[in-house]
């Protein structure tokens, strides 16, 4: 009996170890993180460890109802962000972000905070910085009148494939949808931001759970608009998507560079691409929180040269 115990106590002293050892070495944050570690591929172990703060949920005042410009926010962990470093940020009652707990808040980063989350599908339980408040910003110093509304939908690792479209809201594509329809009763959808394609460049052989769409990237893109646009029943939406940038583990994401050449080929009206390639990493496929905060403004740049283009036809 004494034996037996002996024998149960080292197994559960040996499980305890093995569960305090994974959480140390094995990353939880998203970019084939968890994935990767498996195969021996380094990753960033820095978790963004965003300020401590309680959301200030807001009422959205009658008269800036019809003045709150919506922008949706897609893709994958670089949309969520993984930015580690929170730079102090006054926060701007022009920005408001419709968290993932169905209310509206002043936003601030993460703005794409899992707190209280309502669609478990779309949850990025280490979401840091991200480019939303750069993008927020940088517009409005262009249209200082504007009131913009963020409406985080992204969710890490996720491949074209899974925001084709799906009317449930347990998938990513009848989430965003839902969300949209919810925030659209205080505001008129101006923009839709997306950043995805990571995903879709990693081995197939190496990672058979993952669909990845290498070679149709651009088609599977392309419809996931259209039918968004559709469904919105605005096909003149604007669209501004990210081009993916580099990766320092090419073994693990061997289509990189045909993901990269869908992206530039897509053509697809009232929509813009902006490029990050340039920009510094934080890991192997996150970048830093100044990369994000670069990211934003383009995202900013492009949209607004994009309504410009559209008013002066």
């Amino acid at each position: 009996m004494k034996s037996t115990r002996n024998s149960v106590c080292i197994l559960l002293g040996l499980g305890l170890a093995a569960g305090l050892l994974a959480g140390i070495l094995i990353p939880r944050n998203y970019g084939g993180g968890n994935i990767l570690s498996r195969w021996g591929i380094p990753m960033s172990t820095h978790i963004p460890a965003p300020p401590q703060r309680v959301w200030a949920i807001v009422d959205i005042p009658k008269n800036d109802v019809e003045r709150i410009s919506l922008f949706i926010l897609a893709g994958q962990s670089n949309m969520s962000g993984m930015g580690t470093e929170f730079p102090a940020e006054p926060h701007d009652p022009r920005i408001l972000v419709f968290g993932n707990d169905y209310r509206w808040h002043i936003a601030a980063e993460p703005v794409d905070d899992p707190f209280n989350q309502v669609d478990k599908v779309s949850e990025d339980i280490d979401a840091g910085y991200s480019p939303a408040m750069a993008f927020a910003q940088v517009l409005l110093e262009h249209d200082p009148q504007m009131v913009i509304g963020l409406i985080p939908c992204a969710k890490g690792a996720s491949s074209i494939a899974e925001w084709q479209r799906n009317l449930s809201d347990q998938s990513l594509y009848g989430s965003c949808l839902k969300r949209e329809r919810a925030a659209s009763t205080v505001g008129t959808l101006a923009g839709f931001l997306i950043f995805q394609g990571e995903a879709d460049a990693m081995d197939a052989i190496q990672f058979p759970e993952h669909i990845v769409n290498p070679t149709h990237w651009s088609a599977l893109f392309s419809a996931f608009v259209n039918d968004f646009r559709l469904d919105l029943s605005d096909p003149d939406l604007p669209v501004v998507y990210a081009q993916i940038g580099t990766t320092t583990t090419p073994e693990a994401f061997p289509n990189w560079e045909l993901v990269k050449e869908q992206q530039r080929l897509t053509r697809l009206p009232a929509s813009a691409m902006i490029t990050t390639d340039d920009l510094p990493l934080l890991d192997n496929v996150h970048f830093t929180t100044e990369s994000y905060q670069i990211i934003g403004a383009r995202f900013a740049e492009a949209y607004w040269e994009l309504i410009q283009q559209d008013t002066k036809r």
